[in-house]
């Protein structure tokens, strides 16, 4: 197999086979949106709170206002226009209806990441497996189901990817660009996690034969962008006198990053992969004897163990139990394992990217991906470093590179011998079904709703934010219960 060999449109049994995928990843999320309890997700109620700030007082809080505040506002602004929409159908329908943002979202990832792949060179078995660990790789499908931004800003990131790729062959291409840079645009005005993409459209221009209608090219699409991302980060520097506030050294959020520290970062905990994260993968699990929620695991000081646990597990408890964790029971290791082949492939390829990255002084065709993926990952080793907190390690922080990761899986499956291809393919797909069957609500595992104690905190910390709309989010939409 020959990575980026000649690209055809795709036959009908590959958009029959293709549209199936599409169909069964859309038809689990719907189920998901409808059947998870409310407030299901990282900050959950948080995020609400923002929401319910723009429906009930018609306008953006300050950034260091809330507790999710300070994440720019193109998801709360859209979900503050589902909610109204929904409004007269009840919480449940409002509640359904946000999540299902990140839901679609989340299938235009997964569905741009086939594309890609093809365009560059892939199979179509190599693009169905790609596409389908994008769509179920487990942190995929808990933003996707979760009320928060981290989805949407992934899928608006993908959006923005196929204009690139062609920028990188012909940087001339006006609609092409135009296309990058509102959707660039969007990603921003959306979470901080797209910013890698700046990176990315950098890419396709910085040449040597850059020539005049290039730099036209690039300017619209730099035009295109800031008319998004800009008054946003303009309305930062304005109030907060920074592009990218936050919110976690301030308040009850700095008591709560608190809570997850269990020493201060040291450089080893970059060095190397915890194999104990893998097997009990879960932050909250200790050594020895039953979890509590007071219990912390010492492995997840581990910084690229707890990411890696993350991508294939539910290690915050978001969409799992403690019981799973009773008596030291490691149940739960089964889908950081089946992740170790995937993952591998997706390490190879970006290995293989990056040395062609390099030779070709960033001309390959999938180098705006590359560029991505090396900035992307500077920025989360320089968050994780000066922040201590277990919570500053999610691999959802990584859900904007899910197109350049399927890209670099298919270029790792290429690069292997034909059994030994066939093989990676297999337990690829075999951990991506894995996964959609474990985060099925009801069929493997059935989502705990939030309890008395969960809702008494998350209380406590909204009479710490007055005027936050928390606990009147709280109050309607476990309403639905």
């Amino acid at each position: 197999m020959r990575w980026e060999g000649p690209h055809r449109a795709l036959g009908r049994s590959e958009v029959i086979a293709l549209g199936t995928l599409l169909l069964v990843a859309t038809a689990q999320r719907a189920w998901n949106a409808w059947t998870l309890p409310p407030l299901t997700g990282y900050d959950a109620p948080g995020h609400a709170g923002y929401i319910l700030t723009i429906v009930a007082e018609h306008r953006l809080p300050h950034p260091l206002e809330g507790w999710s505040t300070f994440h720019p506002p193109a998801y709360y602004l859209l979900a503050s226009l589902v909610w109204r929409l929904l409004e007269p159908f009840g919480p449940r329908a409002i509640d359904a209806g946000i999540r299902a943002i990140g839901s679609l979202a989340g299938i235009g990832a997964g569905l741009v990441s086939y594309l890609l792949v093809r365009r560059l060179g892939g199979s179509p078995s190599v693009a169905w497996v790609a596409a389908a660990l994008v769509l179920f790789v487990p942190c995929a499908q808990l933003a996707g189901a979760m009320e928060g931004n981290e989805a949407l800003a992934a899928g608006l990131a993908a959006l923005a990817l196929p204009g690139l790729v062609t920028l990188q062959r012909n940087p001339r291409r006006l609609r092409a660009a135009a296309a990058s840079g509102l959707f660039t645009g969007l990603a921003l005005a959306t979470k901080f996690s797209a910013l890698p993409l700046l990176a990315a459209c950098a890419v396709p221009f910085a040449r040597a034969d850059a020539d005049r209608a290039a730099l036209r090219t690039a300017a619209v699409m730099a035009v295109a962008g800031l008319l998004v991302a800009g008054p946003v980060y303009l309305r930062n520097i304005s109030l907060t006198g920074s592009l990218v506030p936050m919110t976690r050294d301030i308040g009850p959020m700095q008591k709560a990053e608190a809570n997850l520290v269990l020493r201060p970062r040291s450089i080893r905990d970059y060095l190397w992969i915890d194999p104990d994260c893998l097997l009990r993968p879960s932050i909250f699990e200790p050594p020895l004897g039953p979890a509590t929620l007071r219990s912390r695991n010492p492995a997840m000081t581990n910084v690229w163990g707890l990411a890696y646990a993350s991508l294939w597990w539910d290690t915050f408890l978001v969409r799992t139990s403690l019981r799973l964790y009773r008596d030291g029971a490691h149940r739960e290791a089964y889908l950081p394992i089946l992740g170790i082949v995937p993952t591998a492939m997706v390490v190879l390829g970006f290995v293989l990217a990056g040395i062609d990255f390099a030779h070709t002084r960033a001309g390959a065709r999938d180098a705006p991906l590359v560029a991505m993926a090396i900035v992307g990952l500077a920025m989360f080793i320089a968050f994780t470093w000066k922040s201590a907190s277990l919570a500053a390690v999610k691999g959802s922080y990584l859900l904007a590179l899910a197109v350049p990761a399927a890209v670099f899986f298919a270029r790792g499956v290429a690069a292997l011998p034909d059994r030994a291809r066939s093989l990676a393919l297999a337990i690829s797909l075999a951990a991506a079904i894995a996964a959609a069957a474990a985060f099925t609500n009801h069929m493997l595992i059935s989502t705990p709703a939030m309890g008395a104690l969960g809702v008494a905190q998350w209380k406590a910390w909204a009479a710490k934010l007055p005027g936050s709309h928390i606990a009147e989010a709280m109050d309607l939409l476990l309403g639905a219960r």
